[in-house]
């Protein structure tokens, strides 16, 4: 998120994210899950397989220190990373070895205004981009102003690719379900100490983000005149891709289904996606990244974390002991069609 006000920093997810040291963003980098390369191919393998299957140009909504449009220079010539947070950005090109820099180019603009003359430069921007991924920021995003500026900047036959992922998922003990419930009990709390969202300034982005967490991102809705071969994966769906419970908020929100008549849905249970072992130290790390300002807004009461923290330590089996993790995981995969359907505006 963009430092420029305290408005655009009180959202979901990155509020306090507003610093260019390497340091921190090398810790977030850390601290996030790091999708497998098999999710990567997938994504790879559905492009080629679908519409126009050049790879020459992707572009990495969303992108903050560039680690995923690094890794996507494995499969594309050249990556565009775009962001709102001009500090993130400003950090990626001493993240990224030197000799890689040459096949980025950064950008910052919200998600919305991307195809907005002279925003991105035209030998990467508007109808040439054969990929766009959106990496873990589309339910802060207008969703629909998002895929319209998506739709301009692909040719013809490109494809878009918007996924998330949500809460560890303990997995490799009799005791996973405690472990879990634990885990819960502590994101839900510290979400608690950042409310209110009602009535914030920044809660119609709270609001419009919990209903896409609760959704799978089945909220979003693709045109059929504009997309095709619309395939969504959910994997782990039975466990929700919110952070925390429904009791850390203060507004209701119930799921929204937009999906249309053809379009495909995968819900995959798999405890080894993306799998990882984690401490409670690494939990830490992982929740102070999705809510980096609640240590200050807990402010005496955040010793109620470190208690319930301690505990989970001991219920690891104490020190750094760590454990096997997973993630529910939502992505949805789209072809840009090369002509609109019939009868359509």
């Amino acid at each position: 998120m963009s430092g420029e006000s305290a408005q655009e920093a009180e959202t979901p997810f990155l509020t306090g994210a507003l610093t260019t040291e390497t340091g921190f963003w090398a810790e977030y980098i850390a601290s996030r899950p790091s999708p497998s390369e098999e999710f990567f191919r997938l994504i790879h393998e559905y492009h080629t397989s679908h519409g126009d299957p050049t790879t020459a140009i992707a572009h990495d909504v969303g992108t903050g220190p560039g680690n995923i449009a690094e890794r996507l220079l494995k499969y594309y010539d050249h990556v565009v990373g775009s962001d709102v947070n001009e500090r993130a950005l400003a950090a990626a090109p001493l993240l990224i070895p030197v000799e890689k820099i040459q096949r980025l180019t950064f950008v910052k603009s919200p998600a919305e205004g991307l195809a907005t003359d002279g925003v991105v430069p035209d030998s990467v921007g508007r109808g040439k981009t054969d990929l766009i991924i959106v990496s873990e920021c589309i339910p802060l995003l207008d969703a629909p102003k998002a895929l319209e500026a998506f739709h301009n900047l692909l040719r013809p036959g490109g494809t878009v690719a918007i996924y998330f992922y949500g809460r560890p998922i303990f997995t490799d003990a009799d005791d996973s379900g405690k472990l879990n419930a634990m885990y819960d009990r502590i994101a839900t709390r510290i979400c608690q100490f950042l409310l209110p969202f009602k009535e914030s300034p920044g809660f119609p982005i709270h609001q419009r983000a919990a209903e896409a967490l609760i959704s799978y991102l089945d909220n979003i809705a693709f045109p059929a005149a504009e997309w095709s071969d619309v395939v969504r994966y959910k994997w782990n769906y039975d466990v929700p891709l919110l952070f925390n419970s429904k009791e850390g908020y203060d507004f209701d929100f119930a799921p929204v289904d937009r999906r249309q008549e053809g379009e495909i849905t995968k819900e995959i249970t798999d405890r080894t996606w993306w799998q990882d072992e984690w401490d409670v130290d690494r939990v830490k790390e992982y929740l102070s990244s999705v809510y980096p300002s609640y240590q200050k807004k807990a402010s005496d009461k955040y010793r109620e974390i470190e208690e319930d923290l301690e505990q989970l330590r001991q219920a690891l089996g104490g020190g750094k002991s760590r454990r096997k993790v997973t993630f529910p995981v939502a992505l949805v995969l789209a072809t840009k069609r090369k002509n609109k359907l019939d009868g359509d505006d």
